[in-house]
């Protein structure tokens, strides 16, 4: 009887126990279903007024009138955005401290001047990917690509380019361009892609490799022409314009590398919590309201997840791997 007692018992006890675990899970799930239930600060590692943080901001209105959710931009700049995502990966990874972070941090990693690895922060969702473009003046001394480009051969190291700072995909491409065409540009680097548009105004610089976001105001405003596209597609916003590779040279010996903005968060995340996190900022990326930002700023959003994303991802650092070793570090 005894025996029987306790094996009752025993039975009895490790069922409240297994209950005890399901509710628990149950619990765990219903908070992910419920996420958020507060706003959700998004670090974006510039100052106010740079692309990343007009993305970030264009994309609050959107959140709070398709979810409620208020989204919470946060500038934390310096250190070519390290500190920014330096403070996303040292956050709690319950999905409620997010970062806007780009190809820029993407080189830092790529030239180990930081120790972040791949696999030590949660990579959600491609928020945009931009090609850059070669531009000069309007009505300057080049009508096209062709014509700089004949005249930078001609003259070695006369031509003059600005790039916005140093060690990233401007300088990359605008390397690989030198490379390609057989000659030498005279490189002026400068802080931020604003100068380099200043600069450009000023006819001070003869040409820059800038974002097409950095440049389409001036453009649409006559002040500016872009000569060419470092991609293979070509820029929807400007369809006219060719690309590098079109106009006679090869620009890839280091792969596609682009200029990439994404949204990522520490290491750790739950996965159910990532998977509403994309399907939130998926969702505000393809609305009508963000295309029309996108479009009038010169973005073009490519929400990209899960497996797709992480190739890309993948693709874009390796390149830029390459680039470390063969062009940042000469």
């Amino acid at each position: 009887m005894k025996k029987t007692v306790a094996m009752l018992f025993s039975i009895i006890l490790m069922a409240g126990l297994l209950f005890a675990n399901g509710q628990g899970e149950t619990t765990s799930g219903s908070k992910d279903t419920d996420f958020p239930k507060k706003e959700i600060t998004v670090i974006v590692p510039w100052n106010p007024g740079g692309t990343n943080d007009l993305m970030a901001r264009a994309m609050q209105p959107i959140a709070k009138s398709m979810y409620n959710i208020d989204l919470v931009v946060k500038n934390v700049p310096g250190g070519g955005s390290a500190v920014g995502i330096a403070e996303v990966l040292t956050a709690k990874p319950d999905g409620y401290t997010i970062g806007l972070a780009s190809s820029s941090y993407l080189a830092l990693m790529a030239q180990g001047r930081v120790a972040t690895k791949m696999d030590e922060m949660t990579n959600i969702v491609n928020a945009s990917s931009e090609p850059v473009v070669l531009v000069t003046k309007k009505g300057g001394t080049y009508a096209t690509a062709k014509e700089l480009i004949d005249v930078a051969i001609a003259n070695p190291g006369k031509v003059s380019c600005g790039i916005p700072g140093s060690n990233n995909v401007n300088q990359a491409y605008a390397t690989l361009l030198a490379e390609a065409t057989k000659t030498t540009f005279n490189f002026m680097p400068f802080d931020g892609g604003s100068r380099v548009v200043a600069e450009l105004l000023g006819g001070h610089v003869d040409c820059g490799v800038l974002k097409p976001s950095e440049v389409i105001t001036q453009v649409r405003a006559g002040g500016l022409v872009v000569l060419g596209v470092f991609n293979k597609e070509g820029l929807g916003l400007l369809p006219e314009v060719p690309t590098i590779e079109k106009v006679g040279y090869d620009v890839f010996r280091l792969g596609n590398i682009q200029q990439t903005s994404f949204l990522m968060g520490p290491k750790g995340m739950d996965q159910a919590i990532v998977d509403k996190i994309v399907d939130i900022f998926t969702n505000i990326l393809n609305s009508d309201e963000y295309k029309k930002f996108g479009n009038d700023v010169g973005i073009v959003p490519t929400p990209i997840s899960g497996p797709e994303f992480v190739s890309y991802l993948n693709e874009v650092y390796a390149g830029l791997e390459k680039a470390s070793a063969e062009i940042f570090t000469k």
